[in-house]
């Protein structure tokens, strides 16, 4: 597995994407958390702070993120937002995974891809990557702290220390592609995302979210942060990005929560 280099992702980077500030950094605690700092201290909308290895890397809930050195894509994109408040940003996780989805599909053929709520990307039904997304209501406008953790390589000894199953990206003879290559279409797909997003919210991405959910029109059960289970059919999404739990002839949003299937 070839080292991440700056200089060759920002020299695969089209004209487009020279708004990407991309700093590479060998070791750090959370490249969230680091770059949540440098927002409130005012660096630019663009900012990609990458990492080689996390010391305290984090998921949602406060869950820890289990990368390695060798193998992960662990990183933070700095957006700031022109148009849309702060509130209005609750989609950006579900966005930020279809984009995800697409770039890897689109600039890397990567195949057995699907989208699990609200921010995990799954490949042959395990997780290969997540997001985490910090909102930092900054003047004048709100900025998004997008964090991604991505399984390129999966050691097995990583594998066997995640409680739930996880995956990564080799193909059917058992390579890998470059870590640079997977973070440069990465860094293409994103800033088009956020742009639209910032015009018109995430009402466009929902359809297309939902066509590659593993979820939908299923029975699902749902573990909410107050430990309350809810257990009904995943219905949909708002053009917020809740998910719409039906339950009888009731159709309720939630804006939070862990999703798994339930087993019938």
């Amino acid at each position: 597995m070839s080292d991440l280099d700056a200089d060759i992702v920002q020299s695969l980077l089209d004209q487009e994407n020279g708004g990407i500030r991309l700093v590479l950094v060998d070791e750090v605690d959370s490249t969230n958390s680091r770059l949540m700092m440098l927002a409130r201290e005012g660096v630019p909308s663009g900012y990609c702070l990458v990492a080689r290895h996390q010391t305290a890397g984090r998921g949602r809930q406060g869950r820890r993120w289990r990368s390695d050195r060798t193998g992960s894509l662990t990183f933070s994109l700095l957006w700031r937002f022109n148009h849309r408040t702060a509130r209005e940003l609750a989609g950006i996780p579900l966005a930020v995974s279809l984009s995800l989805l697409q770039a890897l599909e689109e600039h890397l053929g990567i195949t057995d891809l699907a989208l699990k709520w609200p921010n995990d990307l799954l490949r042959q039904g395990r997780k290969i990557a997540g997001t985490l997304v910090e909102i930092a209501d900054t003047l004048p406008q709100p900025a998004a702290v997008i964090g991604i953790g991505l399984n390129v390589s999966l050691r097995e000894d990583v594998s066997d220390s995640i409680s739930n199953p996880a995956f990564d990206l080799r193909d059917s003879s058992g390579g890998f592609p470059s870590r640079n290559l997977v973070l440069a279409a990465i860094l293409k797909k994103l800033p088009l995302m956020l742009n639209q997003f910032d015009r018109q919210g995430f009402a466009p991405f929902r359809d297309a979210w939902l066509a590659r959910s593993i979820h939908l029109n299923r029975s699902i059960r749902l573990s909410l942060p107050n430990h309350r289970i809810e257990i009904g059919e995943c219905a949909g999404l708002t053009d917020e990005g809740a998910l719409l739990l039906r339950q009888g002839e009731h159709l309720t949003p939630y804006h939070t929560g862990d999703v798994s299937l339930r087993l019938t």
